[in-house]
């Protein structure tokens, strides 16, 4: 299975929180995600192709989760193969995953609440650094990735979301961005 997402950035979330209501969209309680984002020894973001491991160790509401991602496309982070397995101990995941190699590059918290709506996932994000986000993610085993892609962002503009909002990059992604530009302006 291949995760395909879009996401923006929310300029109201009041008229957009009314207009997924109207859907019937129901939303669950809001969740704190904390994730700490790994990538092989001597890649850097900047370096991510396809086919390049990403390992996620997450931490929600004490449910530790591992995740590797892989793009499957190079330019495209945001469909991407996802594997994930539930860990009894994040600390060891943590020593695990550096023994096999890999080092940490970006931490991300967020609060999160989702809901379902047709065959799509809907999460509201509040991203500690970052602000709010809207981010719609569908499942596919279908090779039409960028076709999917298109009708869940044609979905988040009948929310009102227009063009300049959408977010082509992962949080992590985002957030190791703003810590290169805060280390070049000091």
């Amino acid at each position: 299975m291949k995760e395909i997402e879009v996401k923006a950035k929310i300029t109201n979330i009041e008229s957009l929180s009314e207009k997924l209501a109207n859907l019937g969209c129901q939303f669950g309680v809001s969740l704190t995600q904390e994730d700490v984002i790994f990538l092989p020894i001597g890649i850097e973001f900047s370096e991510i192709v396809k086919g390049t491991p990403v390992v996620r160790v997450r931490n929600s509401s004490d449910i530790i989760t591992l995740t590797l991602k892989k793009r499957v496309i190079s330019e495209n982070e945001l469909i991407k193969l996802e594997k994930e397995v539930i860990v009894s101990d994040k600390q060891k995941a943590i020593e695990i995953i550096e023994h096999m190699g890999f080092h940490e590059v970006v931490r991300v918290e967020k609060k999160r609440t989702e809901c379902k709506y047709k065959e799509m996932t809907i999460c509201i994000d509040n991203i500690i650094g970052l602000g709010d986000y809207i981010e719609i993610e569908k499942l596919s085993e279908n090779e039409k990735d960028e076709e999917i892609q298109d009708y869940l962002f044609s979905f988040l503009q009948s929310l009102g979301i227009n063009s300049e909002d959408r977010v082509t990059k992962g949080y992590d992604t985002l957030i190791y961005e703003n810590s290169i530009e805060s280390v070049r302006h000091e």
